[in-house]
């Protein structure tokens, strides 16, 4: 996938369905724009409540890092918000995998954003819609 763009609508993901945001992707490390994964709208079936899930992994160790799991309510870079605990700088040290739970997030998109990264590792990550 490439990085951020909202030229295109987004894909949807409805309850049960994911979506690979980034796929052996090294994303720049910044504020928005080219940093971002591209972005998911969260179906809501009958108006129910979203929430959604993240996991992903990277290549190889990334060294220090920061990943920021973000929502909107608005299609729009400059109005995407981390979430509460939300700012991924960890990964399991055999598998280099990570995970966030967003079951309580109530939004309408949903994107990651690379805002560090020490080591040049391919990352790949999935938004699946709970």
């Amino acid at each position: 996938m490439p990085a951020y763009s909202n030229t295109a609508p987004p894909n949807a993901i409805w309850p049960g369905n994911s979506a690979q945001v980034w796929s052996a992707e090294q994303p720049a490390a910044g504020n928005g724009g080219a940093s971002a994964s591209q972005r998911i709208a969260i179906g809501t079936p009958g108006g129910s409540p979203g929430g959604f899930s993240v996991t992903g992994f990277f290549s190889a160790a990334p060294g220090s890092f920061e990943i920021d799991v973000q929502v909107s309510d608005v299609d729009v870079d400059t109005q995407y918000q981390t979430c509460a605990n939300g700012n991924l700088t960890s990964v399991d040290a055999t598998n280099q995998t990570f995970h966030f739970d967003g079951s309580t997030v109530l939004a309408t998109f949903a994107r990651l954003l690379m805002r560090s990264r020490t080591n040049g590792v391919n990352v790949t990550a999935d938004i699946r819609r709970l």
